[in-house]
């Protein structure tokens, strides 16, 4: 007997006996979804998100559950974001170590079945527009998806499009390997059946978020209505409802990656021949091999995929603050659906009544001056209305005329921490002008005189920087220093003018 068993386990090893089924699991969903949005690296302040290929990315974490049966399983992790990086995933809670893990990259979309359709027998559904009549014939895919689609049908070869009358193409299945949403699988050896909570976290491209500052100035100018929203935008395939959202404010140190399939590239956009016109029978029927095997049938209607995103605003929602090692953490409180292929706004940030200060700023260099900038400034502390680390973005500010709001300008600001000033630069004012004139040169000594003029019916403030130079520099007023620049600031008078007089000794 002894014998027989080895003789059966040696005939089984040589490939004599058939090997034991291969255990597919697959999970649908995941119950819970975290999803942690990173701003794209490279994009500055004042650039704003690129809603068509968002450069940032997400950090999604994934609560499922799994019964396991004994032996080796293949478990199908369905609706994770289609630009994963499947290399950076991590699964928690599994009794046993994973022998391998797969991104299944061919997901299904009007692309991918006319692609898959190559040599295969369709249904082409054509509409007359003056009758009404629908006609259907059979017809094969001669061409690939990109330039026209070739096919040919019981009168010759023609391109799909040239007959001017609405035309479909109708499959009889859905190809064997095109997934309906995008689908991660692992391996697993398991010493016996279980069923296990588990965690499944990886990194995804495709994503970016940025805040929104919307800035209301009130009648004075001193006091301001400051409102902040985060913006989230994903171009993913996958939607995740109901997710537990955080955004990370900082630049990460991260070496590009690419996702391994490109998800989002699903549409189909069919065209005549490039030359247009004319009639499209091209040629008689030729003879050729018949096509394979169709599957089951089960008819589909390819359509272009809308690849326009949608913009979704919510009420405002409280946005708590945490510390992540050097960098900031803002946790929104209510779950929030980050939506496939669309951005959305949730509240950060309400503060009334905030005290503002506006200056108007240039920059010199010797006797060159910048056009002043109308700046706004405020304190980010509690007791100035503010108090919270305020994440890079863009601000419209508005101020109200006859009753109605109208747009002052638009500006950007850098990551501000507790007690830094925050600044909103809107622009040059045709209203405040400055100028400098050489007024004496005597050996190494040059004399200029810095005019600042204000054709405003009430009073400014303005500020000169001075631009480090050779030689020692001395003014006719007392300067102080910001940004390791000489800073002048003075009031201007309504419909009048200010004037410094300076000096740099030892100037080449």
């Amino acid at each position: 007997m002894r014998g027989l068993l080895a003789l059966a386990a040696l005939f089984a090893s040589l490939g004599g006996l058939p090997a034991a089924a291969q255990q597919v699991v697959t999970s649908a969903g995941p119950e819970k979804v975290s999803v942690t949005v990173y701003r794209a690296p490279n994009r500055d302040s004042d650039e704003a998100i690129d809603r068509g290929n968002p450069d940032g990315y997400a950090l999604i974490t994934e609560t499922r559950t799994l019964t396991l049966p004994a032996g080796r399983t293949t478990i199908r992790f369905e609706g994770v974001a289609g630009n994963i990086f499947p290399e950076s995933a991590i699964i928690g809670g599994l009794a046993q170590g994973v022998r391998e893990k797969n991104l299944d990259a061919d997901l299904l979309s009007a692309r991918s079945l006319y692609d898959r359709a190559l040599g295969r027998r369709v249904m082409i559904r054509r509409t007359n527009k003056a009758t009404g009549k629908v006609s259907e014939e059979q017809a094969t895919i001669r061409s690939g998806v990109d330039g026209a689609a070739v096919i040919q049908t019981g009168d010759g070869v023609e391109a799909l499009q040239c007959t001017g009358l609405p035309e479909t193409i109708l499959y009889d299945g859905v190809p064997q390997g095109l997934a309906a949403k995008p689908t991660l699988s692992i391996e697993v050896d398991s010493a016996a059946a279980s069923t296990s909570t588990i965690t499944l976290s990886y990194l995804a491209g495709g994503f970016d978020w940025q805040a929104d500052y919307v800035i209301r100035l009130l009648p004075g100018g001193a006091r301001a209505d400051i409102f902040a929203w985060v913006t989230l935008a994903s171009s993913d395939v996958t939607s995740f409802a109901q997710a537990g959202t955080q955004v990370i404010a900082g630049k990460p140190n991260r070496e590009s990656t690419t996702s391994f399939g490109d998800f989002g590239s699903g549409s189909l956009s069919l065209q005549c021949w490039p030359t247009g016109g004319g009639s499209p029978l091209i040629s008689p029927p030729m003879a050729m091999a018949a096509p394979p095997p169709l599957p089951a049938p089960m008819m589909m209607r390819a359509e272009a995929m809308d690849d326009a995103a949608s913009i979704i605003v919510t009420g405002t929602r409280k946005v708590a603050q945490e510390e992540l090692g050097d960098f900031k953490l803002y946790r929104i409180a209510d779950p929030v659906t980050v939506a496939s292929k669309a951005q959305k706004q949730v509240g950060l940030l309400s503060s009334e009544s905030v005290p503002v200060a506006i200056a108007y700023v240039s920059d010199v260099y010797e006797n060159e001056v910048d056009d002043p900038i109308m700046t706004i400034r405020a304190k980010n502390r509690r007791e100035a209305g503010l108090g919270l680390p305020l994440p890079a973005g863009q601000a419209a500010v508005f101020e109200a005329t006859g009753g109605r709001p109208i747009l002052v300008g638009e500006s950007s600001t850098d990551d501000k921490a507790v007690g830094e000033d925050v600044e909103f630069k809107l622009g040059t004012s045709p209203s405040v002008s400055a100028d400098a004139d050489e007024v004496i040169r005597k050996g190494r000594r040059t004399g200029y005189r810095l005019t600042v003029t204000n054709a405003n019916s009430w009073p400014i403030a303005y500020e000169a920087k001075f631009a480090p130079v050779d030689g020692r520099f001395t003014a006719s007023a007392k300067l102080g220093k910001r940004d390791g620049k000489a800073l002048w600031t003075v009031s201007v008078p309504a419909n009048g003018t200010a004037m410094l007089d300076y000096t740099i000794i030892g100037q080449r």
